[in-house]
């Protein structure tokens, strides 16, 4: 990592060094709340705004892009060789990923048929969960409830 930023025109620092760290091991879809509390786990030195100025280094230099689902947190998401969509849950906010090869073959079809060159997609679907599904349909019908 630390040659990948040099070539990108940035240092290394042990801050800097612990914050990618921890994006890339916390997995997907990181709040800058979730990271920033991850970080200070392992460094109470560290400010809010190092992480969200590191978070915003790491999507310059391709390692990353936000997320935006309208629910007013932006999430941060590793960038991947395997395209991808977002299922968002707009009552738990979980955010599910999905495969997206299927769509790819559409999307591709669709900007040929509009004479359109894409730079990029995203494909997302806001909706409920199973789980939120199955809660609201426990509200509408509770007849149907199990005792």
């Amino acid at each position: 990592m630390r040659e990948f930023l040099k070539t990108k025109g940035f240092k290394m620092t042990p801050q800097r060094e612990l914050i990618f760290r921890a994006f890339f091991e916390h997995g997907d879809h990181v709040s800058v709340d979730e990271l920033y509390d991850k970080v200070r786990e392992l460094d109470h030195t560290i400010g809010y705004s190092t992480v969200w100025r590191n978070l915003k280094l790491i999507c310059k230099v391709g390692l990353a892009e936000e997320v935006n689902l309208g629910d007013g947190v932006t999430r941060y998401d590793r960038v991947t060789q395997v395209p991808h969509g977002h299922l968002f849950c707009t009552n738990c906010k979980k955010l599910i990923e999905f495969n997206v090869d299927q769509v790819v073959g559409l999307l591709a079809q669709v900007s040929r048929d509009h004479a359109f060159a894409p730079d990029s997609f995203k494909v997302e679907i806001h909706g409920l969960c199973a789980e939120c599904s199955a809660k609201t349909e426990q509200i509408k019908n509770p007849e149907q409830v199990k005792s």
